[in-house]
């Protein structure tokens, strides 16, 4: 650790893109902050605009469905304006999405800074890649990868703590203006960290936009590519779903937690998350065992799933360790970019991230409200003392049951992995 960082500080290639993939992965940490909001606030959301299950599910939906649906557009943007110009006005976005979160006044201006919020953060786990793509040889990218991972994991364990600390002397709405603050600063640290021109010995990004659809249509004739594409939703959305949404109010429910605890029993599946983005990777690197990890990650994520909704009540200790080694196991996602990237070319490997991960996030968005949806089309009418719905223990794992039938077709198509070889085709 010591000789590279000598390395860094002495060659000025090698600081210019540590710095530039640093201040992206800073971006990656705040648009968590912002990602995990709702979640955390779901009591005071629900009460404030007195929203329904399914209108919950639909801010989840909304950020979620936007960040998914620019992925392919900012893969192309990126990887023709370069990552500055594209990051500078991601995090404009995000900031003034929170703002208007903070300062909502009816349930259409929340979906309205929600949408913002998405559009804003679509590019900072695409961008990180990209510049890692770029400038770092195939050996340490995986790594790379998962440090990116755990600056978000970062965020978001930083975020269930201190929005809950600072809702317990304030109000939900300074978090927001908190947050908004907080999108400044690390808008003027990216400005000046990462390097526009050619000082990470890149040449300045192509504008020929005539390779657009010949390589979009090549990468979705690449059933590698696909492969991984369909095996990274498996990965990723019950971490999502959880952690993200649902988690708080299914702790509370299933094992009578409180708010507080519900929250950060969510939050340790970004724990595990955070140790598996990087371990795995490295595992999969020394190993070479890419495909077949891949395939034993995704039956132990379904495994570990169909525990915490049909089996028996756990106790605060053994739920914990549930959402840890969980949250370890989704941190196979990294490396379904890793394997879809070995399939990339010179021009193409920000079209790729951005198809892998609007798989990824389309998934998460559409399970996202359909436990909300589930959740509605199944109530039956019973009330809480303070008048909003009340949802039981069944109706939640019914709703939740979704995700156990897209991670069991995950698990068949990662399959197909074990015939393929783990080299680039090219």
């Amino acid at each position: 650790m010591c000789r590279l960082l000598k390395k860094i500080c002495s060659n000025k290639v090698m600081r210019a893109a540590y710095l530039s993939w640093l201040s992206v992965a800073l971006f990656y940490f705040y648009q968590y902050i912002l990602r995990v909001a709702p979640g955390v606030m779901v009591d005071q959301m629900v009460s404030v605009f007195r929203i329904k299950a399914e209108e919950f599910a639909r801010l989840g939906f909304l950020d979620t469905f936007a960040y998914a649906v620019m992925q392919i557009p900012l893969g192309i943007i990126v990887d023709r304006v370069g990552v500055k110009k594209t990051i500078m006005a991601s995090i404009a976005l995000c900031t003034v999405g929170a703002l208007l979160f903070g300062v909502s006044s009816c349930f259409e201006m929340l979906q309205f800074s929600r949408v913002l919020t998405g559009v804003g953060s679509a590019s900072a786990f695409m961008c990180s890649l990209k510049t890692i793509a770029d400038h770092f040889p195939p050996g340490q990218r995986g790594m790379l990868m998962g440090l990116t991972l755990t600056f978000g994991v970062l965020g978001a364990l930083f975020s269930d703590k201190m929005i809950m600390l600072v809702m317990r002397v304030d109000t939900w709405r300074h978090v927001l203006y908190y947050a908004a603050g907080l999108g400044v600063l690390i808008g003027i640290m990216a400005y000046y960290l990462i390097d526009g021109k050619e000082a990470v010995g890149q040449t300045k990004p192509s504008n020929d936009f005539k390779t657009m659809w010949p390589n979009l249509v090549k990468i979705f004739k690449n059933s590698n590519i696909i492969i991984y594409a369909l095996l990274a939703i498996g990965l990723y959305v019950p971490l999502s779903v959880l952690a993200d949404l649902w988690g708080t109010a299914f702790m509370k429910q299933k094992f009578n937690f409180t708010q507080a605890e519900g929250a950060h029993l969510s939050s340790l599946l970004y724990l595990g998350l955070g140790i598996g983005s990087i371990l795995l990777p490295w595992l999969c690197e020394k190993f070479n065992i890419l495909n077949s990890a891949l395939v034993l990650c995704g039956v132990g994520i379904l495994s570990l799933f169909a525990l915490l909704l049909y089996g028996p009540g756990l106790s605060y200790n053994e739920l914990s360790a549930v959402l840890i080694v969980l949250g370890i196991l989704c941190g196979a996602e990294m490396m379904c970019f890793t394997g879809a990237l070995l399939f990339a070319d010179e021009d193409n490997s920000g079209e790729i991230i951005g198809v892998v991960n609007t798989f990824n996030m389309l998934g998460a968005a559409f399970l996202k409200y359909g436990v909300g949806f589930s959740l509605d089309a199944t109530w039956t009418g019973a009330l809480q003392e303070n008048g909003l719905r009340y949802y039981s223990t069944n109706q939640y794992t019914h709703a939740l049951s979704s995700l156990t039938i897209v991670l069991m077709f995950c698990c068949l198509i990662s399959l197909l992995l074990l015939r393929k070889p783990c080299k680039n085709s090219k």
